[in-house]
C-alpha cells in the first residue's frame, strides 16, 4: 500500500484517547475492579456492577467491549429511578441499544474532566474547553458538559465516530414523554448512534402565557387561510358536488306533490 506500507494506520487504543497519562489497560491486579453503573435505554433502566478486569476505567471498558456487557447484582429501576423488587444475579446486555452508561462518581482515572485537559504519555498538555451539549434520543433529553480541543468544532465532535460513547460531565436526564428530570449524574457515557438531535444553547422553557399566545396565533393563521376549491362545488378532497339547498328543497316538494296526485288518480 502506497505510503502506509503493508498496513493502514489505525487508532492506537492501547494509549489513552481521553487525556490521562495512564494507559487503557493496567497490569495484572491493577485494573479498575468492580464499578457501579446504571444503563439507560429506550425502555430499560437498570443498575448493577461491572467487572472492568484489566481496564482502568468504565469509559475504556464500554468503548472497547465486544459482544454482550455482563452486569451483576442487577436491580431494575422505575422511570423515576427508584429501585423495584425485580433483581437479577446477572444480566447480559448488548451495548447497541444502550443510550447512556452512567456513574455516581467521576470515571476512575478520567483525568480529562476540566478545560485544561490532561497530559499524554509525551507530557504534552492538550488544552480543552467546556461546552454544554443538549442531546435528543428516541426517548431521552440528555444535557451535559463535553470537552473539546481549543479550536475544535462542536458539530465535528458530534459527527465523529470514535469513541463510540461520548464522555460527559454534570449530566441530566429527562424522558421525552414528560420532560421531568429523571436523573442526574456527575459522569456518563452517551452512545453516538442513539443521537437524533443536538443543541448547544441549553434547555429553555417558555412561560405558559408565551406558549399559549404562540399556539393561538398559529391556530388563527390556519383558520384564516382560504380553502381551495376543486371546481365541483366542494372542498378539495370531495368528489361529489354539493347541491344548492334551496333547489334541493323545491325538488323534494315537487316530488311529494307528484306522489299525492298519483294516489288521488288511482282512487
Amino acid at each position: 500500500m502506497t505510503d502506509w506500507g503493508d498496513s493502514p494506520p489505525t487508532f492506537d487504543r492501547a494509549g489513552d484517547a481521553w487525556g490521562s497519562s495512564a494507559g487503557v489497560f493496567g497490569d495484572e491486579g491493577e485494573g479498575g475492579g468492580e464499578q457501579y453503573i446504571e444503563l439507560l435505554g429506550s425502555n430499560l433502566w437498570v443498575a448493577g456492577t461491572v467487572d472492568l478486569g484489566r481496564f482502568r476505567r468504565v469509559s475504556d471498558f464500554v468503548n472497547l467491549v465486544q459482544g454482550y456487557m455482563v452486569i451483576k447484582d442487577v436491580v431494575v429501576l422505575t422511570r423515576t429511578g427508584d429501585a423495584t423488587r425485580l433483581t437479577l444475579p446477572e444480566l447480559r446486555v448488548l451495548p447497541d441499544d444502550i443510550a447512556l452508561v452512567a456513574q455516581l462518581g467521576d470515571d476512575k482515572g478520567q483525568g480529562a474532566g476540566g478545560p485544561a485537559g490532561g497530559a499524554g504519555e509525551s507530557g504534552l498538555v492538550i488544552e480543552k474547553r467546556r461546552q454544554r451539549l443538549v442531546v435528543l434520543t428516541r426517548t431521552h433529553i440528555i444535557d451535559g458538559d463535553v470537552f473539546l480541543h481549543g479550536d475544535g468544532s462542536i458539530m465535528a465532535f458530534v459527527d465523529a465516530t470514535d469513541p463510540k460513547f461520548i464522555p460527559m460531565n454534570d449530566v441530566r436526564v429527562r424522558w421525552v414523554s414528560d420532560r421531568k428530570l429523571a436523573a442526574r449524574y456527575p459522569f456518563a457515557l452517551l452512545q453516538r448512534t442513539q443521537i437524533l438531535g443536538v443543541a448547544t444553547e441549553g434547555i429553555k422553557l417558555g412561560g405558559a402565557e408565551q406558549t399559549l399566545r404562540r399556539a393561538a396565533m398559529l391556530k388563527a393563521q390556519s383558520q384564516s387561510t382560504p380553502t381551495a376549491s376543486d371546481g365541483l362545488g366542494g372542498e378539495i378532497g370531495s368528489t361529489v358536488p354539493v347541491a344548492d339547498e334551496t333547489l334541493a328543497a323545491e325538488a323534494l316538494d315537487l316530488g311529494r306533490s307528484s306522489g299525492s296526485a298519483q294516489e288521488e288518480t288511482a282512487e
